[in-house]
């Protein structure tokens, strides 16, 4: 336990001195509330309409970036590095990186670091929300590798998007995504998610 503060110190000093922006900021003149969606309890049928779908369009944004950057990343070195993105609060998209010592951790080290700082920025309200890749297997008759892409927004969507690759003669393919619920855990405590219909 000892080697994960000095981890997580640096990943959070790390924060302090983020990529640059990866997308171009999409958000700045839409209507977010200052803190969440569920803030006074008194959402209308419409409140929630609007937010759920300006909370799907970041999504999808995010997990695009995500997916493009870790392709051309696999394409290159056949092997899935886990890695994070954020999204900023004027919808700027941000790669998250890791100190020198957190490069040089293990993949699950990793996710939980990537996991640990982004909690940090989403419960200060610093980020919209979040992004976290990580290589996966599914069992379908034969192994198959998917990436695994978690993500968070902070108007209550959460969910894990299993998107699954392949090689075919040295070109990098991906198949369907599909999308699962996933407990929140970086901008709130002790809610399952919710449907994302």
């Amino acid at each position: 336990m000892g080697h994960v503060k000095p981890f997580f110190l640096s990943t959070l000093l790390i924060l302090a001195a983020v990529s640059p922006a990866v997308a171009a900021p999409t958000g700045a003149d839409e209507d977010i509330p200052d803190r969440n969606a569920l803030a006074d309890g008194k959402l209308t049928s419409d409140e929630i309409k609007k937010y759920a779908a300006l909370a799907a369009k970041h999504i999808q944004e995010l997990t695009a970036v995500a997916r493009e950057e870790v392709g051309s990343e696999l394409e290159q070195s056949g092997v899935v590095i886990p890695a994070a993105w954020m999204m900023m609060n004027d919808g700027e998209v941000k790669r998250v990186r890791l100190g020198e010592s957190g490069e040089k951790a293990a993949a699950t080290m990793k996710v939980l670091m990537f996991r640990a700082a982004l909690k940090s920025l989403a419960r200060h309200g610093k980020i919209l929300a979040t992004a976290i890749v990580y290589a996966g297997t599914v069992e379908e008759g034969e192994n198959t590798r998917v990436l695994a892409i978690e993500h968070e927004h902070r108007l209550g969507l959460s969910g894990l998007q299993i998107v699954p690759y392949r090689f075919d003669a040295g070109e990098l393919s991906f198949g369907r995504p599909s999308t699962q619920k996933k407990p929140y855990e970086l901008f709130y405590d002790g809610r399952e998610a919710e449907s994302e219909g």
